[in-house]
């Protein structure tokens, strides 16, 4: 009847737990074979290429590649690919000799022949390896600046290479002839093609192309046949739930790094956006709430580990011969641990629809920022266009000024009078009579020339 109960338990857990958390680094263990094309018959699933940019042929046990363009590289796919979310793919490929001593060549993960984006992890013979951003109409390197490209002198060689990335929950670990190289991110993108990729004027051969998956091991399947195996599956529950703990802080900490970008970006200084300051306010609401709602997670997970120690305890005394009713201390400790699941599932949910809302509001908020630095910009451009006028209108205002002193001063000569200085009213009124007078002329003008198109267009 324990042994039920506790199924039951297991059982609900499984449903609750809908998703798990990770570290930085992808500790998975991927032993699942899903894809092992070892290209001895390449011509079945890969498309060989005749012409003046490719040569692509299955030979040898190899598919050689032979990117004859040198203005870009090449991807490829095999003719039956299937698309992936968690996994290790693993590549082998040696340079053939060439001219080019950067010729270079990859795997890319995650592709969409839709959208025509990827990830491309990419090495090359100076030794050198980078992580690029495929997009459509255009390629940008997440490792690094410029280029993107950077050494690794202690891991790749000039010839013989194999490429190996894990990838969990969007992390990736990249690892080079066995040797660890770097952990990178991309929150855009979970699921995807696997394909290959020979750069711009290169040569060279793949060995083999692996993949593989996680081979799940589900709590519903865990065999529960005494009080050892009850501990181990809370155990698991209680490892799953530090899992969930753990993604919840990734997703605080994603949260309040997005919120410092847009406080960064010049608009939260300005202020001058009042719903987009709202939309930010209530991202740092919610990241509180979230914190709030993952120190009671925490709370819980010591609480179940209590619940292990009484466990034991309670093992221990009937292994003892101590007096007791096992059937009703088991089934209330089945019933507490169903109660405690319940809450962690609708706490789950929360949770889960709280994150889309913030993801949502994220975008608005992006949205807003974009509107009010266009709106800064096209300001900043009217106010020098203005100064500008400004600054043209006091010039023409000092030449002014000095041309009617000149003529006031011949005025008095040839009239024998003695020379007058303006008084600066009169002087004002002067040139603003003047610029009024232009005004109107160019006025006049405008419109003679605005009748004339119409005139000219009325007989076209």
């Amino acid at each position: 009847m324990a042994n039920a109960k506790m199924k039951k338990l297991i059982v609900i857990w499984v449903l609750s737990c809908g998703f798990f958390a990770q570290a930085q680094e992808v500790n998975k263990d991927f032993s699942k074979l899903l894809l092992n094309d070892q290209f001895d018959q390449a011509d079945k699933n890969w498309n060989s290429t005749f012409n003046a940019d490719n040569l692509f042929i299955a030979q040898n046990g190899f598919f050689e590649l032979y990117r004859k363009s040198k203005k870009s590289g090449y991807y490829l796919f095999p003719n039956k690919s299937e698309e992936y979310t968690a996994f290790q793919v693993e590549a082998g490929l040696v340079f053939a000799q060439h001219d080019n001593g950067k010729q270079s060549a990859g795997v890319l993960l995650m592709a969409n022949s839709e959208t025509g984006g990827g990830l491309l992890v990419e090495i090359n013979q100076k030794k050198q390896y980078r992580i690029v951003r495929v997009y459509k109409d255009k390629q940008v390197p997440l490792n690094s600046n410029g280029d993107g490209w950077q050494k690794a002198t202690a891991a790749i060689t000039k010839t013989e290479n194999q490429i190996t990335i894990k990838t969990y929950d969007k992390v990736y670990d990249l690892y080079i002839n066995g040797k660890f190289v770097q952990t990178f991110t991309d929150i855009e993108l979970n699921k995807g093609k696997i394909g290959i990729y020979v750069g711009a004027d290169s040569k060279v051969k793949f060995d083999f192309l692996k993949v593989l998956g996680e081979d799940k091991t589900e709590l519903l399947n865990f065999e529960i046949k005494d009080a050892k195996g009850e501990e181990q599956a809370f155990t698991q529950i209680i490892l799953k739930l530090k899992e969930q703990i753990n993604k919840r802080d990734k997703d605080i900490d994603d949260y309040k790094t997005k919120l410092k970008l847009c406080e960064s970006g010049g608009f939260g200084k300005s202020g001058s956006d009042t719903a987009a300051n709202n939309l930010r306010n209530r991202l740092l609401a919610k990241v509180t709430v979230l914190e709030e709602e993952n120190n009671d997670l925490q709370i819980k997970v010591m609480g179940m580990e209590e619940e292990i120690k009484a466990l034991n305890d309670f093992k221990t005394g009937v292994e003892k011969g101590n007096d007791g009713d096992i059937v009703i201390n088991l089934t209330n400790m089945v019933s507490n641990q169903k109660v405690s699941l319940d809450a962690l599932e609708k706490t789950n949910k929360v949770l889960n629809e709280e994150n889309s809302s913030l993801f949502m509001e994220t975008k608005d908020l992006t949205k807003a920022l974009d509107r009010a630095t266009n709106e800064i910009t096209l300001l900043k451009a009217n106010q020098l266009a203005h100064q500008s006028e400004t600054d043209s209108l006091k010039k023409q205002i000092l030449i002014l000024k000095d041309s009617i002193q000149k003529k006031q001063m011949e005025l008095n000569v040839k009239n024998g009078l003695p020379e007058k200085e303006l008084t600066e009213e009169e002087k004002l009124q002067m040139m603003i009579e003047k610029e009024r007078e232009e005004r109107r002329k160019r006025r006049e003008e405008e419109e003679r020339k605005r009748k004339e198109a119409e005139q000219n267009n009325g007989n076209g």
